[in-house]
Order: structure tokens, then sequence, then C-alpha cells
């Protein structure tokens, strides 16, 4: 399992006044991954975890990078040659991890 965000895995964020998180978020971690501090982008809609239709949901600073739909793992995109893409792309673009609706699946 590659995924960094397991927490987040189907659930509604609220941010603002309650109301469920919207668009780009940039945070900061501390001490985690190996890293004394990394950079993340998130993506959200409507509370959950979701690409913005060009850019993944979560990226972080070392090249991991994941995407969602709805709040599960998914990417449904294929390749020139019509591969499917990767949903989780982890070390550097060493290791790939498909899914399809939050369900792990083979390229």
């Amino acid at each position: 399992m590659l995924s960094r965000m397991t927490d987040f895995w189907g659930k509604v964020f609220s941010g603002d006044h309650g109301h469920p998180k919207q668009g780009h978020e940039y945070r900061t971690l501390n001490d985690i991954y190996g890293s004394a501090e990394i950079g993340i982008i998130l993506r959200w809609q409507d509370g959950m975890l979701h690409d913005d239709g060009v850019l993944p949901a979560v990226e972080f600073e070392d090249a991991h990078i994941e995407h969602y739909r709805n709040g599960l793992l998914h990417n449904d995109s294929v390749d020139e040659a019509g591969k499917l893409m990767p949903a989780i792309i982890a070390d550097y673009g060493t290791q790939c991890e498909y899914y399809i609706n939050g369900k792990q699946v083979t390229e």
C-alpha cells in the first residue's frame, strides 16, 4: 500500500464555518515521511479529496502524488497507447498503484 492518505479515504472534511472544504489547500507537515518539513497540496470538492480535472488531489513536495474522485483513490485515465494511468505514483516514479473507485486494479 503506497497511499499516504488512508485516514482521508471516503471522509468529508469541513473548512471555515463548518462548510465542506473546497478548492486547493497548501500545508506544511513536520517530521514525517523522512523529512523534517514537507509541503503538500490538497485539492477538495465538497469536503473530499478530488482531482481538479487537470491536477491530482494530492501532491507532496517529494513528487508523491495520489489521484482521487469523491474521496476514493481513482484514475481511469489512459495514456496514448491505451494503458491505464496510475492513481498513486511514489518514490520518484519508481512505484505505482492503480485504483478505480477505491478498489485496487492491475494495470
